[in-house]
């Protein structure tokens, strides 16, 4: 058989995944690592070496790249609105920190969390409706 090379490292649970997508491009992939003999510690650090002959190294690495372009293209929008939503709950929980640091008897305390639990309350009722199925 012709030399093996490494040409991408997944966990446990994306080497059916990545073989998949090799074999289905008519590759060759072997699996470094039995993924089956990890305690549940080392499966979530360890990588399994997924390796295919030498002579189709360039496409497969083509194909991983690519596949890695699509992924990231796909999530950039959810990275996105994840970064916009936690810069939101920073500012609030910020100004909620200041107005308690600053209110010596905790009224305006109180009450700015209540306005704010309103506010949340309101925002996921109106969000469930939103993804009611309207018949």
């Amino acid at each position: 058989m012709a030399d093996l090379v490494t040409v991408y490292q997944a966990r446990p649970n994306e080497v059916a995944r990545i073989v998949g997508l090799l074999e289905s491009r008519h590759l060759h992939p072997v699996v470094g690592d039995a993924p089956d003999r990890m305690t549940s510690y080392r499966e979530q650090t360890h990588l399994i070496r997924i390796a295919v002959p030498a002579v189709e190294r360039d496409m497969a690495v083509g194909i991983l790249a690519e596949t890695e372009q699509r992924d990231a293209a796909r999530l950039s929008h959810l990275v996105n609105f994840t970064n916009r939503a936690v810069l939101f709950v920073i500012v609030v929980l910020g100004f909620v920190a200041v107005v308690g640091f600053l209110d010596a008897e905790g009224r305006w305390f109180a009450l700015t969390w209540i306005v704010l639990c309103l506010i949340v309350a309101l925002a996921l009722i109106r969000w469930a409706w939103a993804r009611k199925p309207h018949n």
